[in-house]
């Protein structure tokens, strides 16, 4: 499946990677399954995976992906989001999305590997707020 997702318990944090050729039907189906997993809890931070991918999203689903995620429509509360991309077509397209859910996250920022994407979340002054 090109959409993947593992839950962080310890860190509140989803971890979604997207690979190869992704459809908006897959994508969409990811949150039903995250919305469905017992393991998530309170608000969760998000790091988006989207180096591998090899298709692109037309920008109305791009729109309609952060639509989903809307709080009368998700049973999901989203922290911060950080967006691992690398080629400037996904870059462009983690930018979109970032700005089409800038309601749904308290920040998101977009980085070009993982561990950037985790210090950012993890050393940023919400992470610390949070903690305390």
């Amino acid at each position: 499946m090109p959409v993947l997702y593992e839950i962080d318990r310890e860190h509140a944090l989803v971890r979604t990677t997207c690979a190869g050729i992704v459809t908006f039907e897959q994508v969409m189906a990811h949150f039903d399954a995250l919305e469905r997993d017992p393991r998530r809890r309170g608000v969760m931070d998000v790091v988006l995976d989207l180096r591998h991918i090899t298709s692109t999203p037309e920008t109305s689903q791009l729109r309609q992906v952060a639509d989903r995620m809307e709080t009368g429509e998700s049973a999901i509360r989203y922290g911060r989001c950080a967006i691992v991309a690398i080629e400037p077509e996904h870059v462009g397209i983690a930018k979109l999305f970032a700005q089409f859910a800038r309601n749904r996250f308290a920040e998101s920022n977009v980085v070009e590997t993982i561990d950037e994407a985790e210090r950012w979340l993890w050393d940023s002054p919400a992470a610390t707020e949070a903690a305390g």
